[in-house]
Order: structure tokens, then C-alpha cells, then sequence
């Protein structure tokens, strides 16, 4: 996000290490930071003096050397305190182009709208956007800074923002021509005085940027600056034009007049002729500014620390780049921020010192003062070449290699908003991009399956434990039941999907579905439009006499089913607390209504031999154990007790539960009649790792492990037969746990 200026810098870097590995110094000297703080001064000089052309171009192009006083001085306060006091000793910061352009752009068409207005309002007023511009992204620096909010900015769609940064190339590229040429863009720019002007700048930036882009040399930049600096003086020289002459004829900058600093635009002078209407009316348009800011910052804060290899404090480089900018803005200045580059060029030069950010404040505020005969003759033609290589570098990277980069729905967006920008302006074009970016975000998630897994009753049970002829019954009567668990957030288009999928599975499945079960669990939220459908998808179970079961929803989500009239209905619509006790609900009905409702009530030896599968001994194995009544609320094991007895559930329910200190029990299997418990303490011998607890009147036989040693020893046909009933439960149960894996992983 930073630009290209700072990128060429950060290019060099490969450059710089090469050269301290082959030239060591024994310890950074005073010399090397006076070099790094020059270098990033007259990076900056350039950057800023283009930065400023850009929003005093056209009709205001005349009073670039008057704002260029306050805006230098400006940039020299917003460098000082960020070098003061940011987390990173070594930070630098400077104006950025992005601010540079909306300005531009903004200022413009203000301008346009004040035709009969003297030259002292228009750049009265285009100096107080300056200003509202600047304060108003340092406040929201600050403000983001001190409330901890910096992550906010990341909620900018990607693509949304490379759009932004395409369209801002594109008015960099357009505004360096249109700095040389001195007038908007149109027909006249191709008459050759035109031509004259604004084609060998264009040039010029295109070589700039193809050099800067092959040769990843820390002086490649400078080095290109000057040359071009001295090619233009020699064919002026050559073409015995004067220096009076090209500054008539607005080929140079032109020099910046002294009492330019007692024209600051909070003075009173320059106050009372702000044209306030127009500057409230743009303010909208202003907004861009500070969003993008924030990610910028935080973007370059984020690769500053890959440089450096130390964490910063984002928020405390958020509250400094707000005070800085405040201070900045106060006097006039532009927008800036920690540049990763020129901050990671000080770190490698000088190992980070806040003196060299200090240094090129320094020299900025002394070439207010005393330089401003040097900033006189700076040829347009370089401010203009820089432009088109700064709006090269953000179309390249942001089009070009976007097309390699990006999925093709991103580059349609980042086209998009491009386009929007250059036709309708940045606050057009960014609103443009982030309706684009959450239309297609809808229809993209509503692919997305909204069914996490859908499962049947036969793979799928309750944690309530059914005698063996129960359980047996459910492997093929549960396929009545089908089991929907679903995902993400609920919306009109999610939910119309769900209804189609509820449809298919009651039309497709070989027997016939009583019960629809959607599980709310890992739902994140429920869009009230999405209510319609579910009222369609009631109605139309109830035509088939299908209830359908909701489980797992949140209090809000129960709210909005309450308030769209979805109440519980017998045998259409019920709503249980979890999947667990909804399933088990289903489980209840189905055997209720069939002929394995009478199972449960068998005695003990009935279940066992059915068990056993016709092997006898039943009725011996039953007179070694110890018939026992429970009461509700009993418990039959204690978490942590010695495994000395082994029980078979003849009759009622227990329900064994994690007990932990100053938690809820947690519920993990319910048992009922033919069943046993204990069972993995008792073979395993290791204490007892769950409470089980009474939940009904029970009657349930005990065998402790003296009685079964005794069994073994005088009744081995017996042992083998508890060992075969013991064994086909553990199976069973082995058995339906992969089921349910297995059912969940299709």
C-alpha cells in the first residue's frame, strides 16, 4: 500500500545487505545515518512536491509554490513525531499518493463549481480540504488507536481495495501528464505544444519504472532523478531557451515566496476565504481517504515487522500516526503514515535509530526556510515522470499481475471499481465495489452447501442405550428418521437450498420418512428472510405428514422462529435443547408406535437369551446375580470408585453423566433395559471414569467379580455364555459408533 518510491527503496534492500556483508562496519557511524537520512529526504522532497502538484493543478497550478511552504513544513512535523515517538526507533514516515489523488480529484471538481471566484478562494478552499482531509484520518487513526480497533479495516474486501488502488494508478499516471501539460485532459493535449510538454515525461516515467523494476539498486532512483534533471537542463541549454522563460512558460516548479508560512490555511486571511458549502458538500468524497489509511498503515506495520523481525504495537503506531497527522494537519499538510520502505532502509543502514527520521525532518524544514531556491528550478517534467511511474507501478501489480493472481470474479471486481473511479469518483467507486463484492459474496455462499451432514436414523442414535430387541428394531426402522445437521449463516437463498435438500431426501429415501430433524448447532445466524422458506417447508411436510424437529437452536434464533408463528405442533413441528434429546425423541415415537414397544418390559432372562441367540443358561446366569431396586435420583456408580461389580439393567433408565467441580453434568449415554454398566471398569480394572445415575424406578442385577470367579470355577458353561453376552455388547455397541463415523464422513 505504500508507493512506489517506497517500493523502488524497498527493492534496494538486497543491495544494501550484499554491501555490508562485503564492506563490515564495525558499528553504525554518524556519517551512515546523515546518508540514509539524506537519501529518504530527497526521496521525499519528490514525493511530496508531485503529491502537491497534484491537487494544485490546472487553474491552481500558479499557487503550487505558495501551499508548498506549509505542506513541506508539514511533512517535516508529521516525520518528527512519527520518529519520536513510534514503537520502532527506526520508523519514517511520509506523504502518501493515494491522499494525494482523491485530493487532486476532489479539488478539481470543486474548483470547476467556482468559476467566478477569485484565485484566493480557490486556494483557500482547496487548502481547507487539505486540512479536513488530514484531520479527519488522524482523528480515525487515533481513535481506532486508542479503543484497539485497527482490525476493523481488515473487513475491506481485498479485491475492493485493488480496485481502489487500480483507479488511483490510473489518476496518478493522468495527473503527472496533466501536471507537465498544465491543463485537464482533452483534445489539445495532442497539439504539439502540448505534445512537447507531457510526452517526454511519460517517457521518462515508463523508463523509470522498467529500470526500477530490473535494477534493485539503492541508488538506481536518485540516480535516474538527476540524470533526467540534467538531460532536461542540457536540451534546454541546447535549445538556448532561458531560465526566465521556463518559468514563465510553467517548465519549472517555480520558487516558493517568502511570507508563503503567514499564509497558512488556518489563518485568519486565508479562513475568511474559504468558500465553506462547496468544502462540506466533498466531504463524502473526503471519507475514502481515512479507510484506506487504515489499511495502509496497518498493512505496512504488519511488513515492517517481517523486515525487522520484532513485533510492533499496531494500535500505539495507529495513536502516533494519528497524532502526527493532526499536527500535520494543523499546518496544511498531507496524509502520511510509516513508510515500510524508507523505515526498512533505516533499519538496514543504521540498524533503526530515530535520528535519521529526524535528520530528513530537519532538512525538509530547512528547505522551507532557506532551500527554496533549489525547489524553484525542479523541472515538472520529473514531478510529472515520478506520477507516471508511481500510477505504472499500482496498474501493473493491480491489473496486470491481477490477472495471473487473482480468481477471475476478483479481477472483475478490481476492473470495476477502477472503472467506476475514473468515471464516477472515489467514493462512488468504492461504494460501486463493496455492493459488487457482497452480491457476489451472496451467491457464492449460497453454493455453499448449507447441509453439513445428512444422516439417517440406522447410522445416527441417541445416547440412550436400548435393550438388544429394541436396538436390533431401530437398525431398520430407523431409516424413518432422517437427520439434516447444518452450518454457517441462514438467509433466503442458504434456506430455499435447505428446503430443496429436505425435499429430496423425503422423495428419494425407499422408506417412507416420518421425522425431518435439522440440527441448528453450528448455525451462526438466521436472516429473517429465511423464515419464508421454513414456512413453506412446514407446510409442505405436513401435506406428507413428516414432523419436523428443530434442535440445537440459540435463544435469538428462538426468538425469530417464535415471532414468524412457529410454535410446537404435535405432530408436525417440535424443538429440542440439543440433536441428542430430539434424536431420542424420534427414537421414543417410532418404537412407541410398533411392535417393539412391549420389548422393554421383558423380564431379564428373556433379554439375555435373545442375546444369546438361542443358547441356553439364561435363567442360571441370572440366579448368580443379585436382584436390586433403585429410586430415582440414586446413584449406581460414583466417578473415581474401585470396579468391583458389573450391572444388567433389567428395567427403568440411568443415565451416566461427567461430574466435574463447578460444572453442569455433562450427559454422555442414557441406558434402559437390557443393558449393561460398568463394564469397562469391571474387565479393565481401572476405577470408574463416569457417574451413573437413577433417572426412573430401575431394577437392575449386580455381579461382583468374587461371584464370577466362583462361576468360573464351578460353572465354566455359564462363564462362557456371560463372556459371549458380555462380548456381543461391547461389539454392538463398537459397531454402531462406526457407523455414525462413517455416516458423518460420506
Amino acid at each position: 500500500m505504500n508507493n512506489a518510491i517506497d517500493k523502488a527503496a524497498l527493492h534496494a534492500m538486497a543491495a544494501i545487505q550484499y554491501s555490508r556483508k562485503h564492506i563490515p562496519l564495525q558499528s553504525p557511524t554518524l556519517a551512515a545515518d546523515f546518508v540514509s537520512g539524506l537519501l529518504i529526504y530527497l526521496l521525499e522532497v519528490i514525493s511530496v512536491i508531485a503529491f502537491a502538484a497534484l491537487v494544485f493543478s490546472g487553474r491552481l497550478a500558479s499557487q503550487l509554490p505558495l501551499a508548498l511552504g506549509f505542506i513541506l513544513a508539514a511533512d517535516a512535523l508529521l516525520i518528527g513525531v512519527t520518529a519520536l515517538f513510534s514503537s520502532f526507533p527506526g520508523s519514517v514516515s511520509g506523504a502518501q499518493d493515494v491522499p494525494g489523488v482523491v485530493l487532486g480529484v476532489v479539488v478539481a471538481s470543486s474548483v470547476a463549481t467556482l468559476p467566478r471566484a477569485s484565485l484566493a478562494q480557490q486556494f483557500a478552499t482547496a487548502a481547507m480540504m487539505i486540512v479536513i482531509t488530514t484531520l479527519m484520518t488522524g482523528a480515525t487513526f487515533l481513535g481506532l488507536g486508542l479503543f484497539k480497533l485497527g482490525g476493523l479495516a481488515r473487513f475491506l474486501p481485498y479485491p475492493v481495495m485493488g480496485g481502489f488502488l487500480a483507479g488511483t494508478g490510473w489518476l496518478l499516471a493522468m495527473g503527472g501528464l496533466g501536471i507537465m501539460v498544465g491543463a485537464p485532459f482533452g483534445p489539445g493535449w495532442f497539439h504539439a505544444p502540448a505534445l512537447a510538454h507531457w510526452l517526454p515525461g511519460a517517457i521518462f516515467g515508463a523508463v523509470i519504472f522498467l529500470t526500477v523494476t530490473r535494477i534493485r539498486n539503492l541508488f538506481t532512483l536518485p540516480v535516474l532523478l538527476v540524470s533526467g534533471t540534467l538531460l532536461f537542463y542540457v536540451v534546454a541549454l541546447a535549445a538556448h531557451i532561458p531560465i526566465q522563460r521556463l518559468l514563465a512558460t510553467g517548465w519549472l516548479v517555480g520558487s516558493i515566496p517568502t511570507a508563503s508560512l503567514s499564509r497558512l490555511p488556518l489563518s485568519a486571511g486565508v479562513l475568511s476565504q474559504v468558500n465553506w458549502p462547496v468544502v462540506f458538500h466533498q466531504l463524502p468524497s473526503l471519507a475514502p481517504v481515512a479507510i484506506i489509511g487504515v489499511i495502509a498503515l496497518l498493512l505496512n506495520a504488519s511488513g515492517l515487522e517481517l523486515v525487522i523481525k520484532k513485533d510492533t504495537d499496531l494500535n500505539r503506531e495507529l495513536v502516533v500516526a494519528g497524532a502526527s497527522n493532526l499536527a500535520a494537519g494543523l499546518v496544511g499538510g498531507l496524509v502520511g503514515y510509516p513508510a515500510i520502505s524508507s523505515s526498512a532502509l533505516n533499519y538496514k543502514m543504521t540498524g533503526g535509530k530515530r535520528l535519521v527520521g529526524a535528520l530528513a525532518a530537519a532538512l525538509l524544514g530547512l528547505t522551507v526556510l532557506f532551500g527554496s531556491a533549489l525547489i524553484t528550478y525542479i523541472p515538472k517534467f520529473i514531478l510529472g515522470a515520478v506520477l507516471v511511474y508511481l500510477g505504472l507501478e499500482l496498474l501493473v501489480e493491480w491489473v496486470y499481475q491481477a490477472w495471473f493472481k487473482f480468481p477471475k470474479i476478483d479481477f472483475l471486481i478490481i476492473v470495476s471499481v477502477m472503472t467506476m473511479i475514473i468515471v464516477s469518483g472515489f467514493l462512488n467507486g468504492i461504494i460501486f465495489g463493496l455492493a459488487l463484492a457482497l452480491m457476489l459474496f451472496v451467491v457464492s455462499y449460497s453454493r455453499v452447501s448449507i447441509v453439513r451432514f445428512a444422516l439417517s436414523g440406522r447410522d445416527y442414535h441417541s445416547r440412550v442405550t436400548r435393550g438388544f430387541q429394541q436396538q436390533q428394531f431401530l437398525e431398520t426402522a430407523g431409516a424413518q428418521l432422517a437427520i439434516l445437521k447444518l452450518q454457517g449463516f441462514l438467509f433466503f437463498g442458504t434456506a430455499n437450498s435447505l428446503f430443496d435438500r429436505v425435499r429430496e431426501e423425503v422423495q428419494r429415501s425407499p422408506v417412507a420418512i416420518r421425522f425431518v430433524l435439522l440440527d441448528f448447532t453450528q448455525v451462526s445466524g438466521l436472516d429473517s428472510t429465511g423464515l419464508l422458506s421454513f414456512a413453506r417447508m412446514l407446510q409442505w411436510t405436513q401435506e406428507r405428514r413428516v414432523t419436523l424437529a428443530l434442535t440445537g437452536m440459540r435463544a435469538q434464533a428462538q426468538a425469530q422462529f417464535a415471532r414468524g408463528g412457529f410454535h410446537e405442533q404435535p405432530g408436525s413441528l417440535r424443538i429440542f435443547s440439543d440433536l441428542d434429546h430430539g434424536v431420542e425423541w424420534c427414537e421414543a415415537t417410532i418404537i412407541a408406535e410398533s411392535p417393539a414397544a412391549d420389548l422393554a418390559n421383558r423380564d431379564l432372562i428373556t433379554q439375555l437369551q435373545a442375546i444369546a441367540r438361542g443358547r441356553s443358561g439364561g435363567a442360571t446366569l441370572v440366579s448368580y446375580l443379585r436382584r436390586q431396586e433403585y429410586a430415582p435420583g440414586a446413584y449406581l456408580l460414583r466417578h473415581g470408585e474401585e470396579p468391583d461389580k458389573l450391572y444388567f439393567v433389567e428395567s427403568g433408565r440411568l443415565s451416566a453423566q461427567l461430574d466435574g467441580p463447578g460444572q453442569a453434568p455433562v450427559r454422555l449415554e442414557v441406558m434402559i433395559g437390557g443393558h449393561i454398566v460398568g463394564e469397562l471398569g469391571f474387565f479393565l480394572s481401572i476405577p470408574r471414569t463416569v457417574a451413573v445415575i437413577v433417572e426412573e424406578p430401575s431394577v437392575i442385577y449386580s455381579l461382583s467379580t468374587e461371584a464370577l470367579a466362583g462361576i468360573e470355577q464351578r460353572d465354566p458353561k455359564t462363564a462362557i455364555l456371560f463372556y459371549h453376552i458380555a462380548t456381543y455388547l461391547l461389539a454392538e455397541r463398537v459397531v454402531r459408533l462406526t457407523r455414525a463415523v462413517e455416516a458423518l464422513e460420506r
